[in-house]
């Protein structure tokens, strides 16, 4: 049997890497469909893997959150808790304003929601290094692995229907309100204060 803390360790792992998921699945899968039904030439929508870049480029700036945060706020949840709110935000914002340039849009909350999604990766990351012992590591990239595939079914698949069903505004709002609800363990959640690594130092061990 687990012990309570442990459980309570992957419940809050494995909220943040559902809610990366969410979105990234969206983009990946979903995105692709409605940019086809609006008319976008496949070579158009081929091209759109670049907006996913952030993902690849994001070692670049990972010294950075890495080596900043607040302490009083902790300093994984300094970076995640706002990236998750300004996801939150963006996904309410698309849902509220249907835009009469979907293609336009659609590109541009791909390549937002991947430069965000990615940095919160990093702090993650981070915070279960920090928040997993050795041995409880095995475990929790299990969950990460299994978080992060459901919030890709959920956002390529299940999101896709709800489209089909009831339209922009209900898809990007049901995605907000499942944003929302992954964020709240966070917002819970008391870091213990972590050994501060410079952005240099950083830097140095990516490499040494």
């Amino acid at each position: 049997m687990k012990s309570p803390d442990l459980r309570y360790k992957l419940v809050l792992l494995g909220s943040l890497y559902l809610s990366q998921g969410l979105p990234f699945g969206f983009m990946t899968q979903t995105v692709p469909v409605l940019l086809r039904a609006e008319g976008a030439s496949l070579t158009t929508i081929g091209d759109t893997s670049i907006l996913m870049a952030p993902w690849l480029l994001k070692v670049l700036w990972a010294p950075l959150v890495d080596g900043w945060g607040s302490e009083r706020f902790g300093r994984r949840r300094s970076w995640i808790v706002p990236l998750q709110g300004l996801t939150v935000l963006l996904l309410a914002g698309l849902a509220l304003a249907p835009p009469t340039d979907v293609v336009s849009v659609l590109l541009a909350a791909t390549f937002v929601t991947a430069l965000l999604a990615s940095t919160q990766d990093i702090a993650t990351d981070g915070l279960a290094v920090s928040l997993l012992s050795e041995r409880e590591r095995g475990l929790g990239n299990g969950v990460q692995v299994a978080a992060y595939r459901q919030g890709m079914v959920i956002g390529g698949g299940a999101l896709l229907v709800v489209f089909a069903r009831s339209g922009w505004s209900a898809s990007f709002a049901t995605m907000a309100g499942l944003m929302a609800l992954a964020t709240v363990p966070i917002l819970l959640h008391r870091e213990a204060p972590a050994p501060r690594a410079t952005p240099g130092e950083s830097v140095r061990g990516l490499l040494a």
